[in-house]
């Protein structure tokens, strides 16, 4: 009976370990099964996040070709910037973009095809890029029957986009300082002008220039070319050089749409570009004679409309001359006081009448002494050792406030306009500038052109123009 239960339960050991070696071989199994199927699906994971990664990069290039290939469909200049026959010059910049936006070899792509899609229609240009991305996981799913058919897969993308119109300000410094250059300038802003005629029906450029008075010759307008030439051919060089209030005018009225309610993707194009030969050495402000004989003098609530009755804005300018007057803000002729005779705009003073002013004589109270952006707030007091009512402040003194002060407002003016979506391009002739605040009044080193002597400007004139047509490329 002992042998018979022992074999017994060997029999049942035996039948035992055979069924939990059955076990384990299955779970071996299992777990292969599984550890390749979860290694496919990351591997596959791995796969189609590269392909999003990598159509969102070809899309950003795909937009940006769409986006400078509709700013530029009327732009005579491609097809001989690119050596190209007639009409394919925007085909090869919608390739050039699209080739500098996409780097071969990112994530395993290969290099973009970027180009038009169908013909140009309404303004509107649609461009399609295609790439292959090499795969690298994927392949461990290959089988006999697929080898080769996972290698690559092919990404593409497709984007619009529709020409907006330009507006352009024109802004000329025709001070007395031009007199020797003035025929060079009328020469190269004119040439600038004649770069848009086949976009004026749509595009708008408009005309200031400015010496001590400031005139709006065209304000911004389409069909420009042929009256926009005439004016500056009547342009003639005289006075001081008001900058600030030329650029201020940009922004006016006459000058630049205002488009602070339009959506972003609905504005116009702006451009100012800004010609002067020196510093600024003049600046509008507000000169009230209203109270006789009181006279006040500050910046704040400039305006711009001549009531022809009481025109209570003046220019004053940088004269070293203890006689220099005030000057009228449209004509630049001097203007005469209260009681007939010209006012002398450095009489300084309390501003109070002959009896009761400390300063013996009737006097003018520069207010804008006081006042917080360009007065006593303004990188501390803005004449040192004097104050506001102080009797015949120096005229060194107060020349170098004027151009410090007519300096910071054309900053203060060119830096509005670019909060507002402005691109401002700069240009100064000879070696008197002060290039520090050409550079600052402009949107960047791009946008800054010196010219050492005025027959480069048509050259400086006419690369702007290309740039404006471009539409942004450089920014």
């Amino acid at each position: 009976m002992k042998n018979v239960f022992s074999r017994q339960q060997h029999q049942s050991r035996t039948l035992v370990d055979d069924a939990v070696n059955n076990q384990r071989g299955i779970f071996a199994l299992t777990t292969a099964v599984a550890l390749v199927s979860l290694f496919g699906f990351v591997a596959l994971g791995i796969e189609v996040g590269k392909w999003y990664i990598v159509r969102a990069e070809l899309s950003k290039s795909v937009d940006a070709a769409s986006l400078i290939g509709a700013r530029n469909i009327s732009n005579p200049w491609l097809d001989q910037h690119f050596n190209v026959s007639e009409g394919e010059g925007l085909g090869q910049l919608v390739k050039a973009v699209g080739k500098a936006n996409f780097s071969p070899g990112f994530l395993g792509a290969s290099a973009a095809a970027v180009e038009l899609s169908g013909q140009v229609q309404d303004g509107k240009v649609i461009v399609s890029g295609n790439t292959d991305v090499t795969n690298y996981a994927a392949r461990a799913l290959e089988t006999a029957q697929t080898k080769g058919k996972f290698d690559t897969t092919h990404v593409g993308s497709l984007g619009g986009a529709q020409k907006r119109d330009v507006e352009i300000m024109l802004v000329l410094d025709r001070s007395g300082s031009m007199s020797q250059e003035m025929s060079d300038l009328k020469d190269a802003a004119k040439s600038f002008v004649d770069y848009f005629e086949d976009t004026q029906e749509e595009d708008k450029i408009g005309l200031i220039s400015y010496s001590t008075a400031v005139t709006v010759d065209e304000p911004l307008s389409t069909n420009f070319v042929d009256t926009i030439k005439a004016k500056i051919n009547a342009m003639s060089a005289n006075g001081w050089t008001n900058m600030e209030d030329a650029i201020d005018q940009a922004d006016g009225p006459s000058g630049f749409t205002d488009q602070s309610e339009v959506p972003g993707d609905q504005r116009v194009q702006q451009f100012l570009v800004f010609f002067t030969d020196g510093i600024p050495t003049a600046f509008r402000s507000t000169y009230d004679p209203s109270t006789a004989p009181y006279r006040l003098f500050t910046r704040g609530g400039v305006n711009k409309v001549n009531t022809t009755t009481n025109e209570p804005d003046v220019v004053v300018a940088a004269s070293n001359d203890s006689n220099a007057r005030l000057y009228d803000p449209f004509d630049g002729s001097q203007l005469p006081n209260i009681l007939g005779s010209y006012a002398k705009q450095f009489q300084t003073g309390d501003g109070l009448a002959l009896l009761s002013s400390n300063c013996a004589s009737y006097t003018m109270k520069w207010w804008i002494l006081e006042d917080p952006n360009y007065g006593k707030n303004y990188q501390g007091s803005p004449i040192s050792g004097y104050d506001a009512e102080h009797c015949s402040i120096p005229i060194h003194k107060m020349v170098k406030y004027v151009e410090d002060q007519a300096k910071q407002m054309a900053i203060e003016h060119a830096e509005e306009l670019k909060a507002k979506g402005v691109k401002v391009y700069t240009i100064g002739l000879g070696g008197s500038l002060n290039t520090s605040q050409l550079q600052s009044m402009s949107s960047g080193e791009a946008f800054f052109y010196p010219a050492l002597t005025s027959d480069q400007l048509e050259e400086v004139f006419q690369n702007i123009a290309k740039n404006i047509k471009l539409r942004l490329i450089q920014v």
